[in-house]
């Protein structure tokens, strides 16, 4: 039976998407205990879909999407890269009766998948949706103070025992933020919630962003601490999953 993490964060342009791809493509390249490689699904509540662009399938024309697979049940998955799918998303106006039928098919989903990432925007209600769905939470963040006290509000509304970690992100060393790093630190010590090293703002990342690539499309060293970074996350989900 698969498992679902939701990327999650209540403020827009940290990087959800991004870091979907990047610990999804992870996911595919290690081993399950029986020597087979993890199958994932990527799906997202961002009708921009910028998971594509971001993986170098934006000239892909898709016809069926994700409104198609709870309408009608049948998925027509993009694949990305081995084992890494994706499903579309058309537009961002969800009924009631859909969401009620959506939560029903993203479950049937986790007899195929091991691993289902979803990418979820705080705008549309059927964000509530992705966090019921959950068996872990993943948050990006920004070290900033507005971003700090939107983690401690979304712990408080998805309870501690569901996030499993927190990753920050374009980060630019100052003083302010690394204070704000050790003070998120000090907030999740005995929580159980993993805090990885911040992921630096950094030139080789826009580059490949550029080029349609993930961090482990490449054999740059430059690229080595990021993967790290993502690796620790990835196998943190492994063992609590």
């Amino acid at each position: 039976m698969g498992k679902i993490i939701t990327i999650k964060n209540n403020k827009g342009g940290v990087g959800k998407s991004w870091l979907t791809l990047q610990l999804g493509h992870a996911f595919t390249l290690l081993e399950k205990e029986d020597g087979t490689s993890y199958k994932v699904l990527l799906l997202t509540s961002d009708s921009q879909n910028n998971i594509l662009t971001f993986s170098g399938a934006d000239n892909i024309k898709f016809y069926k999407t994700l409104e198609d697979f709870v309408r009608t049940g049948e998925l027509n998955e993009i694949r990305i890269r081995e084992n890494l799918f994706y499903v579309p998303l058309k537009n961002s106006n969800f009924s009631k009766r859909f969401r009620e039928k959506l939560k029903i098919s993203v479950e049937k989903l986790k007899d195929e998948y091991d691993l289902i990432l979803i990418d979820s925007v705080p705008v549309l209600n059927i964000d509530q949706d992705f966090i019921e769905l959950a068996d872990k939470i993943v948050i990006p963040t920004y070290l900033d103070k507005a971003t700090s006290e939107g983690i401690a509000r979304l712990m408080d509304e998805v309870g501690v025992e569901k996030i499993k970690a927190i990753i920050p992100n374009r980060y630019m060393r100052s003083k302010k933020g690394d204070a704000m790093y050790n003070e998120l630190k000090e907030t999740l010590d005995g929580t159980g919630i993993y805090l990885t090293d911040p992921i630096k703002q950094s030139g080789i990342i826009h580059n490949l962003l550029e080029d349609g690539k993930t961090i482990w499309d490449t054999k740059s060293k430059d690229v080595e601490e990021f993967q790290v970074i993502i690796y620790q996350v990835a196998m943190e989900l492994i063992e609590c999953l």
